[in-house]
């Protein structure tokens, strides 16, 4: 048809395919190969990760100030056997073999079984165009795809197309494309083999899954060159571990992060904070996090305070914190134009040229919360100085973080409600530092040139939370900070937790929750969580009590809602619902030892702590379209419900012995269950051997010293790492921290429990231990740090 649904056809320039191998050479890392018409090279990181590199022109671009990626020096050699033989070149790890027809410059790597993986499309290999360079890659039966970042929808993104381009993602739903977070990352698993991608590129880019053409995947991107690695795994696990060492890791952050968070746009005086924290500790409903959106400000001046609505700033942050409350303000990157207004932060960075310029020189202007605004160019890193010390007007008074907002940039080219489109910078505007070179235009044939906001937009976001987070670092030297953004990049884990941004009062997107915050989790980015109850919109009591139960088990766990909607806090659906999330806040507060081991987990191997069943259980291909059952950590289970008027559901239980949170009975998988989920009851299941520790309640962390410790501990075999601190003091160089092996086995007809000597300077408080064996019984005992030995 010449116009279906009223677009044109299109004709694209057709791909140049690359030619076959010429030439070939090696040094002690890098395997070259010269093309007739290009060249590439693979480089070998470690036994199990592979850079890949397309160069059209032939000549690399050099590396980038801001790289998010570990520089190829900075890996420690690896051996690696290189075959060049007539038809091909093979190159051999201790993990797998790459193999590179020279004819067709195909690549195809192997496991130790001979198991393909990333292997080339025949077809089209790797090619250029006009504007793009792209690489195509064969899908295997069973195979599955997983990560991309921040995505709406269902785990498996098999037959789907995802663009990487940070935009602010405004009612988004399960069709939305596009969104706050650019992650090129996946990973592909099929049964025994599994590998990961990461797309390193910043131009836009994206990833086709078998959409164009059935049984073949495809990466593009508008920069210059393909640039992308390889990550074997063969299990989830293995692959987050070496990506995350190839991106970064999340720093520990401060346990009160982990706590219950209260936010609303907006609290919009120090009266109406004050009455808020009243409530929660009149109604013994646990909460450490209170935070202020965008009308705690004089007229949206980021850095600065009303004087008539909030007119003793520091005295409200004290008197929070004497009540048990870190306050944490919002902070978007527009600054107010104002000049000859003795606004300091306009004054400063005009005065130094820290805004983003036009081509011609022109300071760019776009509108957000304060009207008019110009936007620091967060890519230099002089302005991210400057920037990161603003905050200490902050911190100087108490306040403990910073919330990042509107950074994709989310610019209107109107005045906010008169009906204007979203703009980012031009793409043609210089970013970054004074002198860099940038990359080649796409197609490869421009010259070098700075970097332009076609280059890095999706970096803005990133950079503006780099800039906060190393700012409080320098101001809060002795204690961690807690920053959240809405926009970042690969790599975001570094500097910020993540939140899915502006989502809505619906069960759909309670439902779509878990696979969302579990292929951030897939993308190395552990810390992350959606506004429970629903930002926009209005929640009914089920929906509300539904989503706290689930939100108990969000990594963040921070209830939100929007100007002009019904107020969302626990106690506004009546007392069935308050009580329903109290007990499920206070179950989340019981939690944080066990919660606390997972997010040390993060920060020393990069892996997820709200988790889809198939990282634990990769070979079982009933977990890999299952999106609605979550694991926090590897034992406890969630089933949640999120449908109204539900109280039964469909529950899978993978391989092994499980038990019922809640009642003790008893499974043997693998098996289907039909659990009995009132509102009160959201099913929780526990895989045999688990190892929890727990706390009692409190309303804050840190309320009392704890002078109970709670090991529940379910019969089967397993060994735990438990890590404590004082979960408040830089974790940079600090060997402050103790760590205990507890074990779990059985000889015979007995259950055997072992809690090793404790290791470490740290020392609890004075407390009890209770070693409960569940449905057994228990032992108590005073904690001194020795080794201890039970048979049940």
């Amino acid at each position: 048809m010449p116009q279906y649904f009223g677009k044109l056809p299109s004709t694209n320039q057709p791909w140049t395919t690359i030619g076959s191998v010429q030439a070939v050479n090696w040094s002690d890392r890098t395997v070259n190969f010269e093309c007739t018409n290009s060249s590439f090279q693979i480089t070998i990181l470690a036994p199990n990760l592979l850079r890949v590199r397309l160069a059209p022109t032939g000549e690399f671009s050099p590396r980038r100030s801001w790289a998010v990626t570990v520089d190829d020096s900075e890996w420690a050699k690896v051996p690696f056997k290189v075959q060049d033989i007539e038809a091909a070149v093979e190159i051999t790890t201790e993990q797998i073999r790459v193999c590179v027809q020279k004819q067709e410059s195909c690549l195809v790597c192997f496991d130790k079984d001979n198991r393909p993986f990333a292997q080339d499309d025949l077809d089209m290999r790797m090619g250029w165009r006009m504007g793009a360079v792209a690489g195509w890659k064969k899908i295997y039966p069973d195979e599955h795809f997983f990560g991309f970042g921040e995505r709406t929808g269902f785990l498996d993104k098999l037959s789907q197309v995802k663009t990487n381009w940070t935009v602010d993602a405004l009612d988004y739903d399960a069709l939305t494309d596009e969104m706050y977070q650019a992650i090129p990352f996946f990973m592909a698993l099929r049964p025994d083999v599994g590998y990961g991608i990461f797309f390193n590129t910043t131009f836009w880019s994206q990833f086709d899954i078998g959409a164009e053409k059935p049984g073949v995947w495809k990466m593009e991107t508008r920069g210059g060159e393909l640039d992308y690695y390889i990550i074997y795994g063969p299990e989830p696990a293995q692959i987050l571990n070496t990506y995350t060492q190839l991106t970064g890791r999340m720093p520990l952050p401060p346990k009160w992060a982990l706590g219950y968070h209260q936010c609303r746009w907006s609290y919009e005086s120090e009266d109406v904070v004050h009455e808020l924290a009243r409530e929660f500790r009149q109604r013994r409903i646990p909460c450490d996090v209170i935070h202020l959106d965008i009308d705690y400000m004089r007229g949206y001046r980021v850095f600065t305070w009303s004087p008539k609505r909030f007119p003793d700033p520091a005295k409200l942050v004290s008197d929070l914190a004497k009540a048990g409350f870190k306050t944490v303000t919002i902070i978007d990157p527009g600054v107010k134009y104002e000049p000859e207004a003795n606004y300091h932060v306009f004054d400063r960075g005009i005065a130094n040229d820290y805004f983003v310029r036009k081509a011609d020189g022109q300071l760019f202007h776009g509108y957000v919360w304060p009207e008019k605004a110009v936007f620091p160019d967060f890519l230099r890193s002089d302005v991210r100085q400057w920037w990161g010390d603003l905050h200490k007007s902050l911190t100087d008074i108490g306040v403990a973080g910073i919330w990042n907002d509107m950074n994709e940039p989310a610019i209107d080219n109107r005045p906010f409600g008169d009906g204007g489109e979203k703009i980012w910078f031009p793409l043609d505007a210089p970013q970054g530092e004074a002198g860099e070179q940038g990359s080649k235009g796409a197609g490869g044939n421009l010259p070098a040139s700075a970097s332009t906001h076609l280059e890095v937009h999706n970096l803005y976001g990133l950079m503006m939370a780099k800039a906060c987070a190393e700012g409080l670092q320098r101001h809060r030297q002795q204690e961690r900070s807690f920053v959240l953004t809405r926009s970042g990049y690969a790599g975001v884990q570094r500097w910020s937790s993540v939140w899915m941004g502006d989502n809505h009062s619906l069960w759909e997107h309670l439902e779509m929750s878990l696979p969302m915050l579990c292929n951030m989790g897939l993308s190395g980015v552990a810390f992350v969580g959606c506004d429970i109850g629903g930002f926009a919109g209005n929640a009914t009591a089920e929906l509300f009590a539904r989503w706290m139960q689930v939100g108990m088990l969000y990594p963040l766990m921070r209830g939100h809602s929007a100007m002009s909607t019904a107020r969302h806090e626990p106690w506004v659906f009546g007392d069935r619902t308050e009580n329903i999330c109290r007990e499920y806040i206070n179950l989340r507060y019981q939690l944080l030892p066990y919660i606390y081991n997972l997010f040390w987990e993060a920060a020393q191997t990069g892996a997820p702590i709200l988790r889809p069943l198939f990282y634990h259980f990769p070979s079982d291909r009933q977990t890999y379209t299952l999106y609605d059952q979550v694991l926090l950590g590897a034992s406890l289970m969630a089933a949640p419900v999120y449908r109204p008027g539900v109280e039964y559901r469909a529950v899978y239980l993978p391989a092994g012995t499980w038990y019922d949170w809640w009642s003790g009975e008893c499974y043997a998988g693998p098996t289907h269950i039909l659990s009995y989920a009132p509102l009160e009851r959201m099913p929780l299941y526990v895989r045999g051997g688990a190892i929890i520790p727990m706390q009692p309640v409190q309303q804050y962390v840190d309320e009392l010293p704890l002078d109970q410790l709670h090991l529940r501990i379910w019969p089967g075999k397993n060994e735990y790492l438990f890590f404590e601190d004082d979960g408040k003091s830089n974790t940079s160089g600090n060997q402050n921290f103790a760590l205990t092996k507890i074990s779990v086995f059985t000889e015979g007809k007995q259950t055997i429990v072992e809690i090793s000597p404790r290791e470490g300077e740290w020392t609890p408080p004075q407390r009890e231990v209770i070693v409960e064996l569940v449905g057994v019984g228990e032992w108590r005992f005073q904690d001194d740090g020795r080794g201890h030995s039970w048979k049940f």
